[in-house]
């Protein structure tokens, strides 16, 4: 591949640099006495991410769940996370998340750029499928909430869209960079075993770290190879090492077979479900860009470029919409309880889309390949299993990609240059209103410091990070702490108000203790774990024997007890109601919260602000 030219620096830099613009401006604002820990969207998310790179910090390979006391062997591997947390030992968690996302970022756009080469020589082509690939979305800026899953999915599913990936998550942009590596070893391996080790390698490291991105992978490896077979161009030397490149899978895909077997807290884990949400707000998700990107089919050819209008590619094309369409009118979703009535019509529905592929069957793999993703990739997201939602990583790549190589083959025909730039600078801009919306909602949380959870807050305040530089010095890893759950209160029909903060996440992942009921799906049972926990220390009908069997119960050394005046009016008792009780001894004494520790250490001294 020739030199990355200088359009391409420059749209990576902006594009890093406005996913980082909320951390900035969050990190400018922090108040005095404050904690910043750089996370706005899905907080809990990052609490898992800290903390096994906390136990990496601790010189540990084989991670546990510190969400949960319950007994685990200790097995999971997580290697991106294990090599950010030994980064971490010299930059701090925070810093360090922050260093992935735009390394691996910069990464990513690098693949992708080399992806859509491999798709047009026009120059002009290749900035316009680039900068909507990356900037794209669809309708969601019509239907914006700041909160919840309903509406179109690129309102609230950053995984499935690329500017929201960059901004939100470092480990989705290492999944992306790992998935075109992945992608684009397959499609050099058509002539040559040299890319075949590093294709190899990423998809070792991808089955490891975002596990489902792998079956994705090889959905649409079927469709590619389809596709390729009907044009001819399948050798056995290709299909062979593509092969090769596929067992790179089979050993953390193994693992993750005897991790599941040996690990009832894993098992629980992996069969959280997460199912996908009605198909019209999928197809709305992608909106323009879905539309634009079936029109691209129309005019592929043999070569590099777009010539004209293929018999084909419409039929292929109008077939897609008319399947896609047909899905939409006839389902709504998808429950645990039909997936195995659901299994042969998601087979049927794969194989018609294998056909479709069949039936476009282009000559330039890369086609193959973005028309099978594309098709493919979205009946994926329904394929009949717990993890549905985790099957739309990525999947406006090939959506964007084919939408911006539209656009571009639409406008060369302009004639004046100035005209055709200023042209797509406006289209990119109207498809890249829903990535604008997700900036805007990121500084918001800062300003209103409460992240999409409802329950976590943007900063911690003086009382939990004293809590926590406290826990770091006197507790070791791995020992229990109890705390409040989360509960906010909703202030109108897209807003809420947080009255007592999550400190569960908080604690395990930047202190590394263990909690009771940590977090929604790293907990097993964790809905009655809650209420248990709810009634034990942090109602109304809380008592000293409730107490007493909860903290025995569970072997806790530590507990949070809220003492806002806020706290009071839940019912929350307050902490010196519990110093009395034997080896109780509060040991940081804040207006917001009290630590208590439980079996005391000899000289300890109690700590208050």
């Amino acid at each position: 591949m020739a030199r990355l030219p200088k359009w391409f620096w420059l749209l990576a830099i902006a594009a890093l640099a406005l996913s980082s613009l909320p951390y900035v401006y969050g990190w400018a604002r922090t108040p005095e006495g404050s904690t910043y820990l750089g996370v706005h969207t899905n907080f809990d998310d990052h609490a898992v991410y800290a903390a096994w790179m906390k136990q990496a910090q601790e010189g540990r390979f084989f991670f546990e769940n510190r969400f949960t006391t319950d007994e685990q062997p200790r097995l999971t591997v997580h290697l991106y996370f294990f090599t950010l947390g030994n980064l971490s030992r010299v930059t701090g968690i925070p810093l360090a998340m922050h260093i992935g996302r735009l390394l691996f970022g910069l990464l990513f756009l690098v693949q992708l750029y080399r992806l859509v080469c491999r798709a047009t020589e026009s120059d002009f082509v290749r900035r316009v499928a680039v900068s909507v690939a990356v900037f794209g979305a669809g309708t969601g800026w019509l239907y914006w909430a700041r909160y919840g899953h309903n509406g179109p999915i690129d309102v609230w599913q950053p995984e499935a869209f690329v500017f929201p990936s960059l901004m939100t998550n470092g480990l989705f942009c290492v999944s992306l960079w790992l998935i075109l590596v992945v992608w684009n070893s397959i499609l050099d391996a058509k002539e040559s075993w040299k890319p075949v080790l590093a294709g190899a390698a990423a998809m070792l490291v991808l089955t490891n770290i975002h596990t489902y991105d792998a079956l994705t992978i090889a959905i649409v490896a079927v469709g590619l190879l389809i596709s390729q077979a009907a044009a001819g161009q399948a050798t056995i030397g290709w299909i062979g090492r593509a092969a090769v490149i596929a067992v790179g899978a089979l050993p953390p895909a193994l693992w993750f077979i005897y991790v599941r077997a040996n690990d009832p807290v894993f098992a629980a884990r992996a069969d959280t479900p997460t199912f996908s949400p009605p198909f019209f707000d999928v197809l709305a998700g992608f909106g323009p860009l879905l539309l634009l990107a079936l029109a691209a089919t129309w005019v592929f050819r043999r070569g590099s470029g777009a010539g004209e209008p293929s018999g084909r590619g419409a039929a292929a094309a109008v077939g897609v919409l008319a399947l896609f369409t047909g899905i939409m009118l006839s389902q709504s979703g998808y429950t645990a309880s039909a997936l195995w009535v659901q299994a042969p019509a998601w087979l049927l529905l794969f194989l018609v889309g294998g056909f479709f592929c069949y039936l476009l069957r282009p000559a330039n793999p890369a086609y193959g390949l973005l028309f099978s993703w594309m098709v493919l990739g979205i009946i994926a997201v329904y394929y009949p299993g717990l993890f549905q939602r985790k099957l739309t990583m990525g999947l406006q790549l090939p959506i964007g990609i084919l939408a911006g190589l539209s656009i571009g083959w639409a406008l060369e025909r302009v004639d004046r240059g100035g005209l055709r730039r200023a042209s797509a600078l406006a289209i990119v801009f109207i498809l890249s209103l829903t990535s604008l919306r997700w900036i805007q909602r990121e500084v918001q949380m800062a300003q209103e410091n409460l992240s999409n959870t409802t329950v976590h807050t943007i900063y911690l305040d003086e009382d939990v990070a004293a809590i926590l530089r406290y826990l770091r010095k006197n507790a070791e890893p791995g020992e229990v702490l109890l705390a409040m759950p989360g509960v906010p209160a909703r202030t109108g029909p897209d807003s809420f108000a947080l009255l007592i903060p999550d400190l569960n996440p908080v604690i395990t992942g930047w202190a590394g203790l263990k909690t009771w009921a940590g977090h929604w799906s790293e907990t097993p049972g964790y809905s009655e774990r809650r209420a248990e926990l709810m009634d034990a220390v942090y109602s109304s009908t809380s008592n000293p024997e409730t107490f007493r069997t909860i903290v025995g119960m569970t072997g806790a050394r530590f507990v949070i007890i809220p003492v806002s005046e806020t706290a009071a009016q839940l019912g929350v008792p307050h902490a010196l109601a519990w110093v009395f009780e034997p080896g109780m001894t509060p040991v940081y004494a804040g207006e917001s919260f009290t630590l208590l520790e439980v079996r005391r250490p000899p000289n300890t001294v109690v700590l208050a602000r």
